[in-house]
């Protein structure tokens, strides 16, 4: 797991991470209505991804105060004073919080806290990585399939490490999975080498994952038996893609020789993903 805060952070750093996880997993288990659920939260506690130390701070809110939902705003800002006040305890004078520290905190705050400095927790067991299984999805959904452009490219699974809750970026993206779009780039479309590094190509754009792969489902010829079960495919890629990953990105690296990344988190927080290319002149 990659830290996300210094050895010893101060009770604000901590404070301030913490709360800005905190919030962003509350509210996509709360889903459109910015209200989170007892079920919601029970539901984000049987997650395995990282998110799931979040649920059981929800969970005792929903305890102490007998309801049933309640707001995104309100739970994020009560569990952000709730971490400030357990954190300044913990720290003690100096205000910062060693591992010994961290151990002290409330229970339903030390897992959180091992995790944002990259540790298992005390005793914790580690959750066994989902990207096997994501691995195998994606290379059988991708088989055989060719992104359309004005060449044809394959597709290649590429796999990073744990986000830890962080959010995905192109920087993030060039430096985990640079060496292997390096390695495989190659066998996914034809490349001049000298353009081969993912260092040289500059220019980046992100897109929508879903919105993006929606386009290439739409631009089949109706009267082109081929070209309606080449999007079939898309949309079965686009299916597999949203049932292993969440956050589904696309990167767009370079100008007419395009590196594209199709990229998301896994229900245990690896940033993974399928790797493949277009043309455009």
């Amino acid at each position: 797991m990659a830290p996300r805060i210094p050895n010893t952070p101060s009770v604000r750093i901590f404070t301030e991470t913490w709360s800005k996880d905190f919030r962003e997993a509350v509210t996509r288990a709360a889903g459109k209505d910015g209200r989170l659920s007892i079920a919601e939260a029970r539901k984000l506690a049987a997650s395995a991804g990282p998110e799931r130390v979040f649920a059981d701070n929800a969970l005792s809110h929903f305890e102490a105060t007998g309801k049933k939902s309640v707001s995104v705003e309100v739970l994020a800002r009560e569990m952000t004073a709730y971490a400030q006040r357990a954190a300044e305890l913990a720290a003690g004078p100096d205000k910062k919080l060693s591992l010994a520290d961290g151990a002290r905190l409330p229970g339903d705050l030390v897992e959180d806290f091992f995790m944002l400095r990259g540790k298992a927790a005390p005793g914790a067991q580690p959750a066994p990585s989902a990207l096997p299984a994501v691995q195998a999805a994606l290379e059988a959904a991708s088989a055989g399939l060719f992104m359309p452009s004005e060449t044809d490219a394959s597709f290649k699974f590429v796999k990073g490490a744990a986000l830890n809750g962080a959010p995905i970026t192109a920087d993030v993206v060039r430096a985990q999975l640079g060496a292997q779009h390096d390695a495989l780039i190659s066998s996914v479309m034809y490349v001049d080498p000298s353009e081969v590094a993912l260092a040289g190509k500059t220019q980046v754009e992100q897109r929508d994952g879903n919105a993006f792969l929606d386009r290439v489902i739409a631009n089949v010829d109706p009267g082109d038996p081929d070209s309606v079960a080449m999007g079939q495919r898309f949309a079965e890629l686009k299916a597999k893609l949203g049932s292993e990953l969440t956050d589904l990105t696309v990167f767009r690296f370079g100008t007419v020789s395009i590196s594209t990344f199709l990229v998301g988190r896994t229900r245990t927080g690896e940033l993974a993903g399928l790797l493949t290319g277009q043309v455009e002149t």
